[in-house]
């Protein structure tokens, strides 16, 4: 018996625990007024909407798995998806939420990691618990305690973050490097090597701004296991990390080592594929983007991210981006969805091998890394296993607990960075600045 067979026959014993729960779970955060009001009065049908944003990423991939379960399990079954930037998507769930009003919400909904904890700490209730019916335990830890909360699991961990460091073979090289040198580099010994790499090529060693550098600080606080945050939820800005990366950012910005382009900005990707950039950190999903420049195939390598010198707990794996599906409590088809997602992205390896091959996507399910698309040898990379180790990497990513505010602490930190960087406050000023601003945003 395959995989996907032991899940489906494992369905049928779940069916009686998937219902007793949902009942529950709907008995304890309803209200006689809610269970009245018409508007969440439906009933199920074979019909599943998905909200979900990225025409050429996450949205094909759902589509692709109601094509799967149509063919596996009901043909009748369908599949809509609604494209919603992760923004909007927000803003409609808090509406919904708030007002009680489950007319026009979805079955199943993609949400950004970085709000899993927001939206399950305040709106409790509203999404189903998962772990009964889905076997979490075949997901990276990381990415399940991410979407955990009070010991239940609400959402089906998706799609990997695992960062790497890209960079041009040739340029290094031309500095004085061979790949052996890249390896298991510090953070200061990456910058040096920038340094070296400007000097010998004069090509920009990065594209970054370094004054809205936040997803360096936050690459490395997760591969120290650190946040923002404190287990009781505090701030948790003067803590080692900001205090190592901050200089590392300002260093960068001294020596002019980054095209001062926004690192998500078209000129940024312009940039890398057009060769004048030499090294990018990122995630697995940024890897299209650079093979993208078909005429650099074999001109670009991969390695660990930069390790932190100050923290013990320190390792050379971090995440970056990654999101999770979830099923609403107030959805009609319940069942249905969590059947959708048990099969699928809970069992199908076959599935995760297409989506890989199909749209680049390294998920977080590890029976599925093991299988020959992850196994291919990228000619790009010089014949390199990139999935494979991505992949293995991702297993290792130390976890963190985003809490409930990570974006405004982020852009705590992007409103003083810039002051600092350009010597106008010091660090400890700089950490201060961040705090203080963040408890104002947060009405503390």
């Amino acid at each position: 018996m395959n995989n996907w067979e032991e899940k489906k026959v494992k369905k049928w014993l779940k069916s009686f625990v998937i219902g007793a729960g949902a009942l529950g779970l709907l008995a304890a955060c309803g209200t006689e007024e809610e269970a009245s009001d018409p508007n969440t009065e439906k009933s199920g049908s074979n019909e599943l909407t998905v909200w979900a944003w990225d025409a050429n990423f996450n949205i094909p991939i759902m589509e692709k798995a109601g094509d799967y379960y149509a063919d596996q399990v009901d043909e009748s079954v369908t599949i809509d998806v609604v494209e919603m930037a992760n923004d909007d998507v927000m803003q409609r769930l808090i509406s919904g939420f708030t007002s009680g009003v489950s007319e026009g919400l979805p079955d199943i909904v993609l949400m950004d990691d970085y709000d899993a904890q927001n939206m399950l700490i305040n709106y409790e209730g509203k999404f189903v618990e998962l772990s009964e019916a889905i076997d979490m335990s075949e997901f990276a830890d990381y990415k399940v305690d991410i979407v955990s909360h009070n010991d239940g699991v609400y959402a089906l961990p998706f799609d990997s973050g695992s960062a790497g460091l890209y960079y041009r073979t040739d340029y290094i090289e031309e500095a004085g490097y061979t790949p052996e040198d890249m390896q298991d580099l510090t953070w200061s010994q990456f910058v040096e090597i920038g340094k070296d790499v400007k000097e010998a090529t004069g090509q920009w060693f990065l594209a970054l701004v370094p004054g809205r550098g936040n997803h360096y600080l936050q690459m490395a606080m997760q591969s120290a296991g650190i946040w923002y945050f404190d287990e009781e939820g505090n701030p948790n800005f003067d803590n080692p990390v900001i205090r190592e990366m901050a200089p590392i950012l300002k260093e960068i910005h001294e020596h002019d080592l980054a095209l001062p382009v926004d690192y998500y900005s078209a000129e940024a990707v312009g940039a890398i594929t057009s060769g004048e950039v030499a090294a990018v950190n990122s995630a697995i999903w940024y890897s299209p983007t650079i093979r993208s420049a078909e005429d650099q195939e074999g001109l670009w390598a991969y390695t660990n991210v930069p390790q932190l010198e100050t923290v013990e707990e320190a390792t050379p794996y971090t995440n970056l981006g990654g999101a999770s599906w979830y099923v609403l409590a107030d959805s009609p088809n319940q069942e249905l969805a969590i059947d959708l997602l048990d099969t699928q992205f809970a069992g199908n390896v076959e599935f995760y091998q297409d989506i890989l091959i199909e749209n680049g996507a390294v998920g977080t399910y590890i029976p599925a890394q093991e299988g020959e698309a992850y196994e291919y040898e990228d000619p790009f990379f010089n014949g390199e296993q990139i999935y494979k180790d991505f992949s293995e990497w991702g297993n290792n990513i130390p976890a963190v607990d985003y809490g409930t505010h990570t974006t405004t602490a982020a852009e705590s930190f992007q409103a003083v960075l810039q002051d600092y960087i350009e010597g106008n406050t010091t660090l400890d000023e700089m950490i201060q600045q961040a705090e203080d601003y963040y408890l104002s945003q947060v009405g503390q």
